[in-house]
């Protein structure tokens, strides 16, 4: 073997251990950039998992403090109506009847059917109205009913 052979000989085998290099080098890469892609994919993931979670509780926030302010309307409206050392006020019948309606609307729905309750006929003009702008119409309805006639409050309330 001559030395020029041999020369080619080794150069040959260089460049294929080069290329076997690069080639690993290569592989290398592509596992590495396959595993910031399902890093990236989890992590976006994640954040709409965690925007999820928080627009729910929002959300069931929003609703439980609108539930509680009904139940504060409904406990208000069954006392309404002052009567006192300052005045005696009576809510119309009127008034009561719409606020009936819309506590029906609530808690029922859209009407029944039912011609025993006597908001009957108030009660059928909300079809199609939501159990939450049903509970917003009564609270805006109690706070004016309350503001206009007051209300008798529980004892020992201060």
């Amino acid at each position: 073997m001559s030395f020029s052979s041999s020369l080619s000989s080794s150069s040959n085998m260089s460049i294929s251990d080069f290329q076997k290099k690069k080639a690993e080098e290569a592989q290398q890469q592509k596992i590495r950039w396959a595993a910031w892609e399902r890093e990236e994919i989890e992590a976006e993931a994640r954040a709409r998992e965690h925007d999820a979670y928080w627009e729910r509780r929002e959300t069931d926030d929003v609703n439980a403090w609108r539930d509680k302010d009904l139940a504060n309307a409904i406990d208000k409206a069954s006392r309404a109506g002052y009567k006192g050392p300052h005045g005696n006020f009576d809510v119309p019948v009127e008034m009561k009847i719409e606020l009936d309606a819309l506590y029906h609307q609530v808690t029922v729905g859209d009407y029944d059917g039912n011609t025993i309750v006597r908001c009957a006929e108030q009660w059928k003009t909300l079809k199609g109205m939501s159990r939450i702008e049903a509970q917003r119409a009564y609270i805006r309805a109690t706070n004016k009913m309350l503001s206009r006639y007051g209300w008798n409050p529980p004892e020992g309330w201060h």
